[in-house]
Order: C-alpha cells, then structure tokens, then sequence
C-alpha cells in the first residue's frame, strides 16, 4: 500500500524534511522525499514526484528543478506569499501552485498590537529599569508614555492582516484610519 502513495519531494531543512507536526499527516498521504536525497539521483527520483512542498524556498522551483519532475501536479508552498515563485511558468507547466493565506494573520495582529502597546507604555524601558540594579532616583512619571485607549490608529493596507489589527484597535476604543487600494467596508 506504501507504494500507492503519491511522491512529494520537502526542503530537508528539518528532519524528514518537515516540521515535526507536519510530519505525520504527510506520511499518511506521501512517501517523503528529501531535497538533498533527490539530488544525489535526480534522474530516478524525478518522475516519481508528484508534489513539492516549498518551505523556506527550498527546494527550488527554478525551471531546471521543475523539467525534472515531469509528473509534478503541484507546488504547495508553506506560506502566504508566493512573489518567490514564478507562478505563471508554473501553471504553464499544468501544476497547480498553492499557498496558505491568512493562516498568520491573527498572529502578525497580535504581535503588532504588543508592540503598538510596548512602545506607547513603554514597557521594555520600564523592564529594563525594574530589573537594573543601579537604579536609583527613578521618576515613574517619566515612564507613563501616551494613552492608547481612544487614540488614532493608521494602517496602510487593509489586507487580511490590516483588518485584523483593525480589529485589535477597536477594542481600545480607536479611531482607524487607514489607506488601501479599494475601500473597505
């Protein structure tokens, strides 16, 4: 039944080529083939894969790499943005290229309002006083930095991550002001 699986060829950045939660699922459905093993044999491995998961931009999908795999279908790649990939000589080769998008949003969100919040706050330079031993004389005042609550936010680009710190403003009570190419609703 091993044999019936499809062919993926990964990066090999990681072992077995995968993250290790990654792992599982793909062995379940692929027989994994790591980028430096396939290119020990490119010609033997070659034909057998099927998929190619891009991580990291590796492996490459330059066209050598991709005339190499003659029954590739698709090139999934681990991330939103494909601007690495040449989408179009891809499709012209019949494979699909496929990619992850707003899997990081919420998190780019998240980090963006922490360090809106730390450099308003300015919460790293009062850490660093807290924890300096020579401290001495300390006015708190100098550390109360500017409200955030009911300020103006200003976002260029309303994208999937745009509107999500959008969001996170809200929640503070800000107005959002914003630029995009189409207005947002």
């Amino acid at each position: 039944m091993e044999d019936d699986k499809p062919w993926a060829l990964v990066s090999g950045a990681v072992e077995h080529g995968l993250y290790e939660d990654l792992t599982p699922i793909m062995k379940q459905h692929f027989q994994i083939l790591c980028y430096k093993d396939f290119l020990q044999n490119p010609q033997l491995h070659g034909p057998k894969i099927q998929a190619v998961l891009v991580w990291d931009n590796i492996p490459p999908t330059d066209p050598l790499t991709l005339r190499s795999l003659p029954s590739l279908k698709v090139v999934a790649n681990g991330g939103v943005g494909i601007d690495h990939l040449d989408v179009p000589y891809i499709n012209s080769l019949g494979v699909k290229v496929t990619n992850t998008p707003g899997v990081v949003s919420d998190a780019t969100a998240d980090m963006a309002m922490g360090l809106l919040l730390a450099s308003a706050r300015k919460i790293v330079q009062g850490h660093q006083l807290s924890v300096d031993p020579n401290t001495t004389n300390h006015k708190p005042q100098s550390l109360m930095g500017v409200e955030v609550t009911g300020s103006t936010m200003g976002i260029i680009g309303m994208g999937h991550i745009g509107c999500r710190i959008a969001q996170r403003g809200k929640g503070f009570d800000m107005k959002i002001l914003y630029h995009n190419r189409t207005r947002r609703s």
